[in-house]
């Protein structure tokens, strides 16, 4: 239950906060999300980095198909990438990373915490 919790605060403030704040938001949005939590480190860079990836993913789609996938086909003949889903691929593997890698950090860092006041 927690998981699903700590996932459902990730796809929140992964989808609300960047409307008001810059992109980088993200970091601190997953690592205080995942410091109140209990979770195992596996499970929290992998809640974290799919809640992160998918938000930017289904934003990436979502304006890429109301500008008839145009700035999509510019972009891959710019970049010289073979066909643009691979360009969303990348798009996905970013936030994907950050999201995790911040979870991770959260819970590393509650445990550095708690370990220190004992």
């Amino acid at each position: 239950m927690e998981a699903l919790i700590f996932f459902v605060i990730v796809l929140v403030s992964n989808s609300v906060l960047p409307l008001f704040l810059p992109w980088w938001i993200l970091v601190p949005a997953n690592i205080l999300a995942a410091f109140p939590f209990r979770l195992s480190k596996g499970l929290g860079f992998w809640l974290g980095g799919f809640g992160s990836g998918l938000v930017w993913l289904g934003a990436s789609l979502w304006i890429s198909h109301s500008n008839g996938h145009i700035l999509a086909q510019r972009l891959t003949k710019l970049l010289m990438v073979p066909h643009p889903v691979l360009l969303f691929g990348v798009e996905f593997l970013i936030p994907f990373l950050l999201g995790g890698i911040a979870a991770l950090t959260g819970i590393h860092f509650k445990k550095f915490i708690t370990s220190n006041a004992n």
